[in-house]
């Protein structure tokens, strides 16, 4: 039986744990709310109005609705549950992804079924690294093409075009060869790349294509431009 001391160390350990789970669902509402703005963008105000308070109350739900089970499974150890979204957070879901689905095929020209697709991974994506969705989707068209399946020369894989022997371990050994798994993964390396370059963007994306210590300032700047392309195209679509 564990003593006291020990006791009060793994309700330590507990209470950081849900602390950092209840940051990180506050970091992704705020998110989720810069999103649900640029969606409700140029409709009329009592239908804004309706949206956003709609949204308010479900976003409200969502965070408290925050739950811990099972606080010592075994010593030195904490495990946190979190409840299931209420079925109306699931709708607001669905119709972020479709709304930015339709976004990515009409700029594109991608596939509805394609887009929806890749659309829930990237909306995924960039609520976990803090990375407009907007971005990380040009960079996907420009890297594959949204091809689940592509390979590079140099050993580049899946529609991020992720090298696994310099970012596997990186992204947490995750498979990336599944294309879910290799968007998240570079998400969280561009996450990395701007952080390093103090959040130049230009710096990011340059580094991300030639590497970060590699001088090939031509080819970097021909891979931004043609992001930039994108990005502009994607962020001009109305619907």
């Amino acid at each position: 039986m564990p003593s006291i001391e020990n006791e009060h160390d793994y309700l330590a350990k507990g209470q950081r744990a849900l602390v950092n789970a209840l940051f990180r669902r506050w970091d992704a509402l705020g998110a989720r709310a810069r999103r649900m703005a640029t969606f409700t963008r140029g409709l009329p105000l009592a239908v804004k109005g309706g949206v956003l308070g709609y949204f308010t109350i479900v976003s409200a739900l969502w965070l408290v609705s925050f739950s811990v089970g099972n606080v010592l499974v075994q010593p030195g150890t904490v495990e946190i549950a979190l409840a299931k979204p209420a079925q109306t957070g699931r709708l607001i879901r669905q119709n972020e992804v479709a709304h930015f689905g339709n976004k990515v095929s009409s700029a594109f020209g991608v596939r509805n079924e394609v887009a929806y697709e890749f659309a829930d991974w990237i909306l995924e994506a960039s609520e976990r690294q803090d990375i407009a969705p907007e971005l990380l989707a040009s960079l996907v068209v420009t890297e594959s093409s949204f091809r689940k399946s592509a390979r590079s020369s140099v050993g580049a894989v899946g529609p991020a075009q992720v090298r696994p022997e310099f970012w596997g371990k990186f992204c947490g050994a995750a498979d990336l060869t599944d294309p879910e798994q290799n968007i998240y993964c570079g998400a969280q390396v561009l996450s990395h790349l701007l952080e390093r370059c103090e959040g130049d963007q230009v710096c990011a994306l340059a580094a991300y294509n030639v590497g970060p210590y590699a001088n090939r300032q031509a080819a970097a700047q021909r891979y931004v431009n043609k992001i930039d392309h994108y990005l502009s195209t994607l962020e001009s679509q109305q619907l």
